[in-house]
């Protein structure tokens, strides 16, 4: 199974979202955009793992979220990966609570890590992808950029998903919620 752990966004920030991404295709299209469905806050990619795998990941997010409580985010600012001059990714960064934020991420990865369920060399960069393989067109130098409306949400809990690729790009699926209950 194709399994990453994430934050679900209120209704609320993924309307913002949606809006940024209109506005966007205007100036950047992108050769897929992700759906309302599709957005999320990836904590950790974990890749393919098997059943027995699953069910100790599952019993590593409930033992974490237990030590943790509820926080706040806020949608940010746009950015891209690598950067906006050569850009795969079109992203929406956060603000907010981020030492919780970090320090939850960092706290599963490294228990996920000790199990051998996760490896990653990059420093984490919280962000919610937009869209992929943009399309410079006009002034390459300096895409036009809307401003992002600063939407909060609660995060009270951390989800597993399963993720099935398909032609029509992937469909997520909930494994399990964990709540943030410290």
């Amino acid at each position: 199974m194709r399994l990453f752990t994430a934050i679900e966004l209120n209704e609320e920030a993924k309307q913002e979202l949606m809006r940024l991404q209109q506005e966007l295709k205007e100036t950047l299209p992108c050769r897929k955009w992700q759906t309302k469905p599709q957005m999320h806050l990836t904590l950790h990619f974990l890749g393919d793992l098997s059943s027995q795998q699953m069910e100790l990941v599952k019993q590593e997010m409930e033992d974490v979220t237990a030590s943790f409580s509820p926080f706040s985010l806020t949608l940010a600012n746009i950015g891209a990966f690598p950067n906006i001059k050569r850009p795969r990714v079109i992203w929406v960064g956060v603000s907010g609570h981020l030492k919780d934020l970090d320090s939850l991420q960092h706290t599963l990865a490294k228990r996920l890590t000790q199990k051998k369920l996760y490896s990653e060399d990059r420093t984490y960069a919280p962000h919610i992808t937009l869209g992929r393989e943009p399309r410079m067109e006009g002034n390459a130098d300096s895409p036009h950029l809307p401003g992002v409306y600063p939407v909060s949400w609660r995060v009270g809990e951390i989800v597993l998903f399963h993720s099935t690729l398909t032609s029509k790009g992937p469909i997520y699926k909930i494994v399990s919620t964990y709540s943030l209950r410290a």
